[in-house]
């Protein structure tokens, strides 16, 4: 009885009672033990017609089992291999009798065992009838069968010949004598066919379905058969083992002479069974021995392969037997599967790992998605439903997104697949959203414990010991990697030391329900998401999640507040700050909870402090804003002062980069430095006073940064910090910066950066925000305005360079990018533009987009597209209107107001300007002042109809506006284009007069265009 899946089989014994066990056990209990009826009902007449499962026949013939019984084959090799050669061509077909296996084109054909020894026993007599008895004596021996069961497995067999189609005719049915084999056939001998005799051949079942993304595995195992013995294909539960295992199985039937013998060791309870069930599988004759003996003098002289299937829950069993049969048989190579390695020296684990999934990335085609073994296995099994379905690009990221959740585990993707089928892959996608769902679907004909996943997930817990079962449902709690340490902080308890669950959690990695990974900064821990969401259910209905959820929350507020130094650390800590930004699901879920109904408030308004950091570091804006006025609202009278200044602070931080410059900015920061000032925390206040600056030079609000600037200047004398006194002097010289007074602004810009070696450190972790950065991109443009433009580009690429956080790093491309702009560097604009609106896209960071857009219309005129930059610079400049961003405004103004008078715009292009001039002096915002001059000058100069008297007049105002400032290239530009105009009028010498006391004064960025201009104007009159 060695066929599998192909109908159900009665069977009539008459034989007395005494007798009929005994046959029961020798006809049924080899073959179900072996494993090739699985999945299936075998039907036994035995004095009635019960219909009897397979779990119920083990039970009931071992059930009292006191010795091994081992068995006889219910057929010999001698009659199941009877033909003069072990190879025979007929057809497009090559059968091996040896290996047992019935090819088609190098591919092999699924044929059942019983249909298989139908298709010898025809061949052996090709051309001659066979009739209905002999067939039936020769397929069941020493068994009475039904003719209809003949029929069934004919009607298989011809159906797998594709007997009849295209005109191909095998078998012919000669009516009342029985069936005769038509086709010409050819024999050969086999290359290799040694003496290697077993009393059955091969049981191997058929492999299990078309196996994607593991034919490497395959071949990696089969070679390691040659040289290891004894290999262990170690994963968890659904991973592929079996299918991977009968894979190796079938490659390796030729190595074996087609000595390749399969047990399912699922079925099995004890040790005696194990050896029954192995000596069934190779066809041993019943008798009551000791049986690991004759089981070994038996293997001793042959050369075989064992496939051992699930051994995790007899693992000692399997595990001893093995050891026998590897040390007492050197010519038996063993394959085992199972979620627990066998802990033998000889051993070798090769570990099964998920399919690679698709990366979470952004526009993926479906040719890209497909490229993944875990994507190609989810449409395969969607079409091998029937079903007509093609990957479009549109669909494939959502696939993506379905291996990435189910962890690419074959089983997880086989079943989501299966749905998919039906209700379609965005349904199954959203039904993911509730991992609980996919738990629950399943297939009929698979094993019982691979049913659904809860089946396969039942079996491996069912098998745990209780303390086990407890560390998983705890650590559960953990919706990533997580740590020893924080395995300890949830699952230790009276009762369950530290030693109880740092063994139970090394033994549940070894039966590969916990993963592992080693990292520099040593090992950690991860439930598939699947198992995880297994082990919250349990969780859950221990009635012990709220007690765990608040061991969980305290540990995540003690690891954050104790690396919240780590968090923005751009030096030596990026490995800290990466392992404790690995907890962010983790911060996510604690916070949940705290803030749910059956939360505590002191942990939420402590967690929320502790968390802001890491949203801020992570550019996570929006979500630091929604958790810190959530802790608002639920803030008591008694939370600490110091989480309250935290969430105060981040709340005004997480407004002005996600929203803009709002008053709700500038109020967040007051709430927190009043109570820092009642406190007397002298720390926080120039904390938030680095804060408060940052908000007003983006508002360019003069006074109030310099205000602000002052009092931080003074937070410093009292510490005697010299950080905080670099801080101080960095706030100190963007105030100067925007009064224009350049030379004051970089003498403190530059004390702040070179007068404190460890500036950087400090802000990064501190200040949230980089001040060094924000030093570096003011003190470029001071020294552009002052026409140190070598030493302004130099300082610009720094700010580029060393602006690691995304925020920074947007800022610094900002206040650059003119810069590049003034000295038509329009390579450096493409590509320092295209890094500002990736990155501003990415983090959601609002105000800068509506930046580049400005910076993209400007950069589209230069490259004459006039009509589709004047229309981007428009929109960009009511963006930033709304939200109340002033600093990039004048550059924009500037460059539309010149563009529109070159188009005969010139009402529009001075109206524009005059507006901002008026808004810039009430505001009593100096610095870009000089600039608007020159641009209205411009305005005037350009166009059909030149109002040459008024831009001369401008272009002078801009000349005197900017000698106050000492901003010499401003003065060159404006001087420049005065010179144009009066050489125009054939004033060459008035022009020379006027350009050659300021180009003297430059002794750096020769070779920028204005100061090429100037001296090919001198030049012209012998001055250059």
């Amino acid at each position: 009885m060695s066929e599998r899946n192909e109908g159900p089989l009665v069977l009539t014994c008459h034989l007395p009672v005494s007798a009929r066990r005994s046959w029961l056990v020798t006809g049924l209990r080899s073959d179900l033990a072996s494993g090739v009826h699985e999945n299936r009902r075998v039907g036994l007449n035995v004095m009635s017609s019960q219909v009897v499962g397979k779990s119920k026949l083990i039970d009931h013939f071992w059930s009292d089992a006191t010795d091994p019984i081992l068995m006889v084959p219910v057929m010999s090799t001698e009659q199941r291999s009877s033909p003069s050669a072990t190879r025979v061509l007929f057809g497009p077909f090559d059968l091996n009798v040896t290996e047992r296996s019935l090819k088609k084109a190098g591919e092999i054909i699924p044929l059942g065992a019983r249909a298989f020894d139908i298709l010898i026993a025809l061949i052996d007599k090709a051309g001659e009838i066979v009739s209905k008895g002999e067939l039936i004596e020769k397929v069941w021996p020493d068994v009475t069968v039904e003719e209809g069961s003949l029929r069934v497995h004919l009607s298989a067999l011809r159906k797998a010949l594709g007997d009849g189609q295209f005109g191909h005719k095998y078998i012919t049915n000669v009516h009342g004598r029985g069936y005769c084999f038509v086709s010409p056939v050819r024999r050969q001998a086999a290359e290799d066919h040694r003496d290697n005799s077993f009393a059955r051949s091969s049981n191997l079942p058929p492999a299990l379905g078309r196996m994607i993304g593991r034919d490497d595995a395959v071949l990696e195992i089969q070679n390691g058969l040659k040289t290891e013995r004894l290999v262990t294909i170690l994963g968890a539960g659904g991973i592929g083992k079996t299918t991977v295992a009968l894979a190796v199985g079938h490659a390796a039937l030729a190595d074996f002479s087609g000595a390749v013998f399969f047990v399912d060791i699922s079925a099995l309870g004890d040790e005696q069974q194990i050896v029954g069930a192995l000596a069934a599988a190779i066809g041993l004759r019943a008798q009551r021995v000791d049986g690991k003996d004759v089981l070994l003098n038996y293997l001793r002289s042959r050369r075989a392969l064992l496939v051992l299937d699930t051994c995790e829950h007899l693992i000692e069993k399997v595990s001893d037997l093995i050891d026998r049969v590897f040390h007492g048989a050197p010519g038996v190579c063993i394959l085992a599967t199972s979620q627990e390695a066998l802990q033998l020296s000889d051993e070798r684990v090769f570990c099964l790992p998920p399919l690679d999934c698709p990366p979470e990335q952004p526009g993926q085609t479906a040719a890209q998605v497909l490229s993944y073994p875990s994507a190609r296995l989810f449409v395969d099994r969607i079409t091998a439903r029937g079903s007509r379905f093609s990957l479009s690009d549109d669909e494939a990221p959502v696939v993506a997104e379905i291996c990435r959740k189910l962890d690419g585990i074959p089983l997880a993707i086989e079943l989501a697949a299966g749905r998919a089928a039906i209700f379609g892959v965005k349904d199954t996608a959203a039904r993911l959203g509730s991992r609980l769902d996919l738990l629950k679907f399943g297939r009929r004909t698979a094993t019982p414990r691979h049913q659904t996943l809860r089946a396969t997930l039942d079996w491996s817990y069912d098998h745990l010991s209780e303390i086990e079962r407890v560390v998983l449902r705890r650590v559960s709690i953990f919706t990533g990697h997580f740590t020893l340490e924080a395995s300890l902080a949830v699952a230790e308890e009276e009762g369950i030391g530290q030693a109880d669950v740092t063994e139970a959690t090394g033994r549940l990695v070894d039966k590969s329900l916990i993963g592992s990974r080693m990292e520099s900064r040593g090992i950690s821990y991860r439930l598939l998401d699947t198992t995880r969401t297994y082990a919250f259910e349990r969780l859950i209905a221990s009635g012990e999640h709220d007690t765990i959820a608040v061991r969980h929350a305290n540990f995540v507020v003690a690891l954050l507040e104790a690396n919240s130094v780590d968090l923005f650390d751009l030096g030596a800590s990026k490995g800290v700050a990466s392992s404790i930004r690995e907890y962010l699901g983790d911060v996510r879920s604690a916070l949940e909870w705290s803030f749910g109904v059956r939360g505590s408030d002191g942990i939420a308004m402590r967690l929320a402090a502790a968390a802001a950091q890491l949203f801020l570091s992570m550019s996570l804006l929006l979500e630091c804003r929604n958790w810190m006025l959530r802790a608002i609202d639920r803030m008591r009278e008694d939370c600490e002062p110091r989480h309250q200044m935290e969430i105060y602070a981040s709340l005004a931080l997480s407004l002005m980069f996600a929203e803009g410059n709002s008053e709700k900015v500038r109020d967040a920061f007051n709430t927190a430095l009043t109570i820092a000032e009642r406190h007397g925390d002298t720390y926080q206040q120039l904390r938030l006073l680095s804060g408060l600056s940052m908000y007003f030079n983006r508002l360019v609000d003069v006074a109030g940064s310099l205000e602000v600037a002052l009092r931080g200047e003074a937070a410093a004398k009292k510490t005697g910090n010299p950080d905080d006194a670099a801080i101080a002097d960095s706030m100190l010289g963007q105030a100067y910066y925007l009064l224009g007074e350049h030379h004051r602004a970089q003498k403190h810009l530059e004390r702040a950066l070179y007068g404190s070696a460890s500036l950087r450190r400090v802000n990064a972790s501190q200040h949230l925000f980089d001040l060094r950065s924000r030093g570096l991109f003011v003190l470029a443009r001071s020294h552009w305005f002052t026409g140190n433009l070598d030493r302004a580009v130099h300082y610009a690429a720094m700010a580029v360079d060393e602006a690691e956080h995304p925020i920074a790093l947007c800022r610094a491309l900002v206040m650059t990018m003119p810069i590049y702009f003034w000295i038509d560097d329009l390579d450096q604009i493409e590509k320092t533009l295209s890094k500002l609106e990736i990155t501003a896209e990415t983090h959601s960071l609002e105000p800068y987009r509506a930046i580049a857009l400005g910076l993209r219309g400007r950069y589209l005129i230069r490259l004459s597209r006039v009509a589709e930059g004047i229309q981007l610079l428009r929109g960009s400049l009511e963006e930033l209107k709304n939200r109340r961003y002033e600093m990039p405004v004048t550059d924009f103004v500037s460059e539309l107001a010149v563009s529109l008078a070159k188009q005969n715009a010139r009402a529009e292009a001075v109206a524009l300007v005059n507006e901002s001039i008026a808004g810039q002096i009430k505001g009593h915002r100096v610095l870009p002042v000089p600039k608007l001059f020159l641009a209205k000058g411009l305005a005037f100069a350009y166009g059909d109809a030149p109002e040459v008297r008024s831009a001369e007049c401008c272009l002078e105002k801009a000349m005197d506006l900017a000698r106050q400032q000492s901003a010499l290239a401003f003065e060159l530009r404006a001087g420049l284009e005065l010179a144009r105009i009066w050489i125009g009028r054939d004033e060459v010498q008035r022009a020379t007069d006027l350009v050659a006391p300021i180009y003297s004064r430059f002794s750096e960025g020769l070779g920028t265009p204005d100061l090429v201009m100037a001296r090919e104007l001198l030049g012209q009159t012998g001055r250059g």
